[in-house]
């Protein structure tokens, strides 16, 4: 007896992200022989009815070219784009893995899965059978956003019994698994990304307006242009650093000759691109600009823009006088990529590409030492105490050394009003003191963020700032915060530190990923 649509329906089962569902099925209309069972006979139309009864709104493919003609289903593609639903095509050979020539491809295809997910999307994932193939990459979407290899597997397990069906499909989760060494530098990323996307919605608020919204605080994230979870352009500017480091560790691996800053210019030049801004050096159009969800616009910082705009040479310092907390946001991977003795350098002249200051720049190197001091095992209050003294005799430091023993010597009652006997935010030392005392003044890590952004100031940069050092502090506390999976990019934030993690344990390394992060 054949089976067919109607005595055997069409099951999707799903799994509920933060935001969006994953959906796991069997190849739509398929016909022929079965592995397991009576023979298929199955109604094309039919099964899409169902899919787009699911409110679907990406079907991904894992079947290889010939199996298209195996199972009859050949017009899969363009039947499933011709009922409105986008298509992704992602072969992968049956009782298999992703092929090790298949990376690039599945960053690009995995950047719109995550897009849609975080936008409430419905994502459907089918290989022939739906359970070995499709359950192994519906455990490695997860994976990237947050996942261990043990939980996503449970997880889809626990939806589609039998699922990842071989050894070397559940193997081969496990070696995608976080590397250990990245955990500290994700853990930050995020950490910063979490408190961008916890202030955007507030910024340019009052306090008295921002406790009128929340009488009693905010525990949620605030929806941002529609959507729960989305960065600033703080988030997306600190990614384009830490791609900037990669490609210059990359780069300096391969060819022996390369400055770090001017490369990290590169790659905000590629960021001042996704603004709809052209800068008068060419840039190249691979890695994190092809991510449609850098590109979008969220108010961003006028000095940093008009500096990227004017500058004529990678490496060439902004001709301003700024000191905008534009420089301290997006620090962070420079705290934690750069060699101990390059930190403070490669961090002002960094900094000094968008913001010519003095204080703009101290203010960001030194909270670059402060994380890079803080990751290697110092208590944040002693770090904070001995850079305020040094900084205090240093040339250009005396602004960000009162800022810092502003924060240290305030109440640490965690009182918006005491938040803001520091400042707005708005320029860089003032963002750290603000950042430097949520940290301190919070019982937890909630706390700390809501006393980062709970101001009539620059919300998400204070925000991004104190969630950076939050992370460094407690690494754990926020890769396992409900909030984790929920923010967008926390899959690209993933891939980067784990491709950092990669470089620094194994040098050989960078000519694989030289595929991801190539030139300068």
């Amino acid at each position: 007896m054949t089976r067919t649509s109607s005595t055997h329906p069409l099951r999707i089962d799903e799994i509920e992200l933060a935001n969006g569902h994953i959906g796991l099925t069997f190849c739509p209309g398929k016909q022929g022989d079965s592995v397991f069972g009576a023979p298929w006979a199955r109604d094309m139309a039919i099964d899409l009815d169902a899919i787009a009864a699911w409110d679907t709104t990406i079907v991904v493919t894992l079947i290889e070219e010939h199996e298209f003609d195996l199972l009859g289903v050949r017009v899969l593609g363009d039947a499933v784009k011709a009922r409105g639903i986008d298509w992704l095509h992602f072969p992968i050979r049956d009782l298999d893995v992703p092929g090790p020539d298949t990376g690039l491809l599945w960053r690009r295809l995995s950047a719109r899965i995550h897009d849609r997910l975080e936008r409430g999307g419905k994502v459907l994932i089918h290989c022939r059978g739906g359970l070995g193939r499709a359950g192994t990459i519906t455990a490695l979407l997860l994976m990237e956003r947050g996942d261990t290899a043990t939980r996503a597997i449970g997880k889809v397990r626990f939806a589609r019994p039998g699922t990842i069906e071989t050894r070397a499909q559940e193997e081969w989760l496990h070696a995608q698994d976080m590397v250990a060494a990245g955990k500290v530098l994700q853990a930050c990323l995020l950490g910063g990304a979490i408190g961008d996307s916890l202030g955007a919605d507030i910024e340019f608020q009052s306090l008295a307006s921002i406790q009128r919204r929340f009488p009693t605080g905010l525990h949620e994230l605030p929806p941002y242009a529609g959507q729960r979870g989305a960065i600033t352009d703080d988030t997306q500017m600190t990614l384009f650093t830490a791609e900037g480091m990669i490609r210059a560790q990359i780069r300096g691996q391969l060819r022996g000759i390369c400055h770090p800053p001017s490369v990290v210019h590169h790659a905000l030049l590629r960021w001042y691109r996704t603004q709809s801004a052209q800068p008068r050096m060419e840039t190249d159009d691979i890695g994190l600009i092809e991510d449609r969800r850098l590109w979008a616009q969220c108010a961003p910082g006028m000095t940093c823009m008009s500096a990227l705009g004017a500058a004529r040479h990678f490496g060439e310092p902004a001709r301003n006088d700024s000191k905008g907390c534009g420089t301290i946001m997006r620090v962070a991977p420079i705290a934690l990529m750069a060699p101990p003795d390059q930190i403070w350098a490669w961090a002002r002249e960094t900094s000094a590409l968008t913001h010519g200051h003095v204080t703009g720049q101290l203010a960001a190197a030194a909270w670059a030492e402060m994380l890079a001091d803080v990751a290697a095992g110092e208590a944040l209050e002693a770090t904070a105490r001995r850079i305020a003294q040094e900084y205090s005799v240093m040339e250009g430091g005396e602004e960000t050394s009162r800022a810092i023993h502003a924060a240290l010597a305030v109440p640490r009652d965690g009182r918006p009003e005491t938040v803001e006997s520091l400042g707005g935010g708005w320029t860089a030392e003032e963002a750290l003191s603000i950042a430097l005392y949520a940290c301190l003044a919070g019982e937890d890590l909630d706390d700390s963020l809501r006393i980062a952004v709970t101001h009539g100031g620059d919300s998400d940069s204070t925000g991004a700032i104190a969630g950076n050092m939050l992370g460094v502090i407690n690494p754990d506390a926020v890769l396992s915060h409900p909030w984790a999976s929920t923010i967008q990019g926390a899959d690209v934030i993933r891939s980067l530190a784990q491709d950092h993690a990669r470089l620094v344990l194994d040098p050989r390394a960078a000519d694989m990923l030289s595929e991801f992060y190539p030139g300068g």
